[in-house]
C-alpha cells in the first residue's frame, strides 16, 4: 500500500472519532459594553446672610417705651408717621437686635409706686391700695370754660398736682392738693408769655411743671413747693422741657433730660436746688453709626429735635440717653459723678431701607414709642394728658 493512502485513512478516522464523540465548536461572546454618565456634584448656592440690624433714618424718629437693665438697653423709634420698631443693645459688646415686641418702660421712680390715679371731668381719685377703701375723691371748683382736668401724683400717693383752667387763653392754673386731708394747699399760676400749656409731675414734695408753647415743641420748667412758692427754674434759665421726663437717681435726687437731649440737669427734690448740669454735646457730635464702614464723623451739633430722645437709669451711678433724630438709636452712657459720656453708635439704615417692610417680624403695635407716651423713659408731649411717675 503506497504511503499516500495510508495518511487518507488515518485522517479519514481521526474525523470519525472526534464527530462521535460528540464534539462542538464553542462560540466566543463579545464583553457587554456598560456606559456610565459622571456623577454630578451638588452645586452648593451660597447662603445669604442676612443684613446686620440698623435703626431706620427719618426726619422725626421719637424714642418712646425706653427701659435699661445692667447692660441691656431697650427701645422704640417711632418715625411719626404710625410706624414703629423696637431695638435692644448690650453696652459691652454692642450688639444691636432687633425686638419682637416693645419693652416695659423704666418705671421713673427707683421704689414701686403705690399710688394709682383716676381723673374724670370732675373730680381726681386717688388709691393707695388694691381696696377701694384706700381710695379718696378730690374735688376742685370746674368751671364750664375749664379744659378737663390733668392730674398727676407722687408715687407716695400724698400730693397731686391738677391742672385746670383754660391754658390757652394763658389762665391755666396748676392746684396742689394734700391726699390725706383732701384739701387744696396751692394755687400755681405758671403760665408766662407763650409758654402756656402745662405737663405736671409731683416729685416726692416738690412739683415740677413745664409749661410749653401750646402749638410748637417748646417749654420750660419751674420746680414748686406744695405751698405754691417757686424754688427753681428747671436746669436753668435756657433749660428747655419740651417732652422732659424726670428720672430718680436716689433718695431726693432727680435727673432731668433738655428737650433736644444736649443737657442733663440733676436737682434736689427736698429744697429744689440745681446740684449739676452734665454737658451732652460728645453724643450728639458723635458718628451717625457704628461699624467699619463708617465714612466719618457728622458735625457737631448742641442736641437733636425736640422731645425725641430719652432718658434712662443706669447701673452703677449711670445715666442713660438713647438719641432721636437726627442719630436716631445711638446712646450715651453718661457717668454722672465723672460727668463723661461714653457713646454707643448705633448703625443707621440706608436712605430707603430698615422700614417696616424689610422688618422680619415688626415690633407691632403703632403706638410703641409714641411720641404722646405718657410712661416713663419716653418723649412725652407737652399737650398730652399729664402722666403718673409709675
Amino acid at each position: 500500500m503506497k504511503r499516500t493512502s495510508l495518511l487518507s485513512v488515518a485522517v479519514s478516522s481521526l474525523a470519525w472519532l472526534a464527530a462521535g464523540c460528540g464534539s462542538t465548536t464553542k462560540k466566543v461572546e463579545s464583553p457587554v459594553k456598560v456606559t456610565t454618565k459622571p456623577v454630578k456634584k451638588p452645586v452648593k448656592k451660597p447662603v445669604k446672610k442676612p443684613p446686620p440690624v440698623c435703626v431706620p433714618q427719618s426726619e422725626q424718629s421719637v424714642i418712646g417705651m425706653s427701659a435699661a437693665d445692667g447692660d441691656l438697653v431697650q427701645f422704640c423709634v417711632a418715625d411719626g408717621n404710625g410706624g414703629s420698631q423696637c431695638f435692644s443693645v448690650e453696652l459691652d459688646s454692642k450688639k444691636l437686635e432687633k425686638l419682637t415686641r416693645p419693652p416695659i418702660p423704666q418705671a421713673a421712680t427707683l421704689a414701686t409706686p403705690v399710688a394709682r390715679l383716676q381723673s374724670t371731668p370732675s373730680e381726681v381719685t386717688v388709691c393707695t391700695g388694691d381696696s377701694d377703701s384706700t381710695c379718696k375723691a378730690l374735688k376742685p371748683r370746674i368751671k364750664k370754660s375749664d379744659n378737663p382736668i390733668e392730674a398727676a401724683v407722687n408715687g407716695q400717693g400724698t400730693v397731686v398736682a391738677m391742672l385746670l383752667g383754660d391754658a390757652e387763653s394763658g389762665k391755666g392754673v396748676a392746684e396742689v392738693w394734700s391726699v390725706a386731708k383732701k384739701k387744696k394747699l396751692a394755687s400755681i399760676k405758671y403760665a408766662k408769655g407763650d409758654y402756656r400749656c402745662g405737663t405736671a409731675f409731683v416729685l416726692d414734695d416738690l412739683v415740677f411743671i413745664s409749661a410749653g408753647v401750646c402749638a410748637g415743641p417748646a417749654a420750660r420748667g419751674a420746680l414748686y413747693t406744695t405751698k405754691g412758692k417757686k424754688v427753681a427754674d428747671l436746669g436753668g434759665k435756657d433749660f428747655g422741657t419740651y417732652g422732659t421726663v424726670p428720672i430718680q437717681l436716689g433718695d431726693h435726687r432727680w435727673a432731668f433730660l433738655s428737650e433736644t437731649g444736649g443737657v442733663i440737669a440733676i436737682h434736689d427734690s427736698k429744697t429744689g436746688k440745681l446740684e449739676k448740669t452734665i454737658d451732652l454735646l460728645a453724643l450728639w457730635a458723635a458718628p451717625a453709626g457704628g461699624g467699619d464702614d463708617d465714612e466719618g464723623e457728622a458735625p457737631a451739633a448742641v442736641g437733636g429735635n425736640p422731645g425725641e430722645s430719652a432718658l434712662l437709669r443706669g447701673a452703677d451711678g449711670k445715666l442713660l440717653v438713647v438719641t432721636g433724630s437726627p442719630h436716631a438709636g445711638n446712646v450715651g452712657v453718661v457717668d454722672v459723678d465723672g460727668g463723661t459720656v461714653e457713646v454707643v453708635a448705633a448703625r443707621p439704615c440706608p436712605a430707603g431701607e430698615g422700614g417696616d417692610d424689610d422688618a422680619d417680624d415688626d415690633a407691632g403695635d403703632d403706638d410703641a414709642g409714641d411720641d404722646d407716651d405718657d410712661g416713663a423713659g419716653g418723649a412725652a408731649d407737652d399737650g398730652a394728658p399729664v402722666g403718673d411717675l409709675e
